[in-house]
């Protein structure tokens, strides 16, 4: 069954069949409580020989699914609509010389609902980008221009990488597919995303810190600009989830195909409006440490620690690079995800604290502060 904060079981049945019957027919009938809403189709299947047969029609179709296997079979998170209300949904379940447990969940996901969920989960992200900037403007002083130019330069960035990918990744991941096979395609397929990343946003970043020398003249300026990279990605992020959700509710083409990705996320993922919120928490600690690590790498003329920040945020970007590739996604809770992710964040902590201990300022005596941030 999915664990979804806003799903309501419409049938939860099991039962055990028996050698005596050649065929068993089960006959269900449910409707959705709101018009559009989306249903989730679970069936664990433990027969130890014979069919069995899941038939599922009404809601405004004539035919929703129809589904049959033999033996041993799980079906999990298939996703059904937009349904309509007022007319009911139907399930014909046959089993057919079968022996053996099954059980089959059908739970409907609220669209008005997950849909209040996603713009909440929009709005935390941007609170919490927010909250990173002001925080550190605050407590540093640094001017606002650093952590906008930090936000700048993490757009120049991404841009270019779109630019190579949209260019070069399909004929480069399938000549890695035909050359390395499936598994050796995942993980060098993984490591090659990742390594874009390195190149175009940390890369950029060195490229920058080279040409305008005041982004390394102190960690205020160092820790604001990698805080302005992830707080600007961040407030991107949440403001193109607030435009989904306005999209979907205009209806436009594009709109159901969204929901459906929601209704997906929602069936594997428990308490999906959180994923976002803390995604951006990790993606801005990996952000700063890395940029960090390169602007003070410039500062001391230690480019090992150019190296460290590049290896940062590669190893993220290969970790969401295997989840796309693998065609993970909506199909194991996101959680795992950011579980594999945490561990960058919580290295990042010491090592901003690091960076902000062991900075070479190279202030000259005659500055003022308000010149210095």
């Amino acid at each position: 069954m999915p664990q979804v904060i806003f799903g309501k079981v419409l049938l939860d049945f099991a039962t055990e069949e028996h050698p005596d019957a050649d065929t068993t027919i089960y006959d269900f009938d449910f409707s959705v409580s709101e018009n559009r809403n989306r249903i989730v189709l679970d069936l664990d299947s433990q027969l130890e020989q014979g069919r069995l047969t899941v038939w599922v029609g009404g809601g405004g179709y004539e035919v929703i699914g129809n589904y049959s296997d033999v033996g041993r079979f799980t079906y999990d998170n298939l996703i059904f609509g937009p349904l309509d209300n007022t007319e009911p949904i139907y399930i014909r379940i046959t089993a057919e010389n079968a022996v053996g447990n099954w059980h089959i969940t059908f739970t409907e996901i609220s669209s008005s609902k997950s849909l209040i969920s996603i713009v909440i989960s929009g709005i935390l992200m941007i609170v919490i980008s927010t909250l990173f900037m002001i925080t550190w403007k605050t407590r540093s002083g640094v001017a606002l221009k650093w952590i906008l130019l930090g936000g700048g330069i993490w757009a120049i960035g991404v841009f270019l990488k779109f630019v190579f990918a949209f260019l070069l990744n399909a004929p480069i991941l399938e000549w890695f597919q035909y050359v390395f096979g499936k598994t050796g395609y995942l993980l060098i397929g993984s490591v090659y995303i990742g390594v874009l990343t390195g190149v175009f946003e940390i890369g950029i970043t060195l490229v920058f810190a080279l040409f305008i020398k005041g982004m390394y003249e102190n960690h205020r300026r160092g820790i604001g600009i990698g805080i302005g990279a992830g707080g600007f990605e961040a407030l991107i992020l949440g403001f193109s989830q607030i435009g989904n959700t306005i999209l979907i509710l205009s209806g436009h083409a594009g709109g159901d195909a969204l929901m459906t990705a929601i209704a997906q996320a929602s069936a594997s993922t428990p308490l999906l409006w959180l994923i976002g919120p803390v995604e951006r928490v990790i993606a801005i600690l990996c952000h700063t440490s890395s940029r960090a690590l390169v602007l003070i790498g410039v500062a001391k003329k230690r480019y090992i620690y150019f190296w460290a920040g590049f290896l940062i945020m590669t190893t993220i970007d290969a970790i969401a690079g295997y989840v796309h590739l693998a065609d993970l996604l909506n199909k194991i809770s996101m959680w795992w995800i950011e579980l594999a992710l945490l561990p960058f964040a919580l290295i990042s902590i010491p090592v901003i604290m690091w960076c902000v201990k062991n900075w070479n300022t190279r202030i000259q005596q005659h500055n003022n502060s308000q010149h210095l941030c």
